[in-house]
């Protein structure tokens, strides 16, 4: 079972983050010294108290998302992060205006990091950038991606594409079953899309007639990755 002392669930996530995990335990531990928990309801807003708080964010348990409402009401879903993973890596930049909200996408525990303590490890420890630098790029890459799907792709590519990302970083396989499984909502696929939720649930259905996944309430189940993948490639 997790610990439920705060400090010794503070440690032991950031211990298990994805970013963290291979790091000294002597850094994890003024780490987690200087870090706070936060438990969130879901859909509740993160750091609505102080947007601009510079704190980077390891999910405990939960889930966040990564998203922003322009003056019309429109959202765009820029990430999804889970259980091990950071994110509000950007805060550890000064003088930057930050864009994005951070809300959770069901009952969530979060770690924060102030964003001078990180530095302040990271600058004691030069090789530990290394683990941040290849994050960074990483998810550059796949941003590079969307965009270029976004841009070129037509909406079936563009919707195998992001169903394989999340496949990739979020996919759990269920209990008694093969078979991938994807905790996402059409909304939030629309989203991410920039197009309605009706759109999403025609082009879901199409891809359901083709084999490759079935979609539930809330979830995706990945039949076929191999073809979804092919599909996001811009192949018929």
């Amino acid at each position: 079972m997790p610990p439920t002392d705060p400090l010794a669930l503070i440690r032991r996530s950031i211990g298990l983050c994805q970013m963290m995990r291979n790091w000294p335990a002597p850094v994890l531990d003024t780490l987690a010294a200087a870090a706070r928990l936060g438990r969130y309801a879901r859909h509740e807003q993160i750091l609505a108290e102080d947007p601009l708080r510079r704190e980077v964010l390891v999910v405990a348990s939960g889930g966040v998302a990564v998203d922003s409402v322009d003056a019309s009401g429109a959202r765009f879903l820029l990430s999804i992060h889970g259980p091990g993973e950071i994110t509000a890596l950007m805060r550890l930049l000064e003088d930057v205006g930050f864009v994005y909200d951070f809300h959770a996408r069901e009952p969530t525990v979060l770690v924060h990091i102030p964003a001078d303590a990180l530095l302040g490890a990271l600058d004691a420890h030069p090789p530990l950038w290394r683990d941040v630098c290849v994050l960074m790029l990483s998810r550059a890459h796949e941003q590079i991606v969307m965009r270029q799907q976004g841009t070129l792709g037509a909406l079936d590519c563009q919707l195998a594409n992001a169903v394989v990302q999340l496949a990739r970083v979020h996919g759990r396989i269920a209990q008694g079953s093969a078979t991938l499984h994807v905790r996402v909502s059409q909304s939030d696929l629309a989203a991410m899309l920039s197009v309605s939720r009706q759109t999403v649930n025609k082009e879901l259905r199409r891809l359901e007639q083709r084999g490759l996944l079935h979609a539930e309430y809330g979830r995706l189940e990945i039949l076929d990755l191999p073809g979804l993948e092919w599909l996001a490639q811009g192949r018929p």
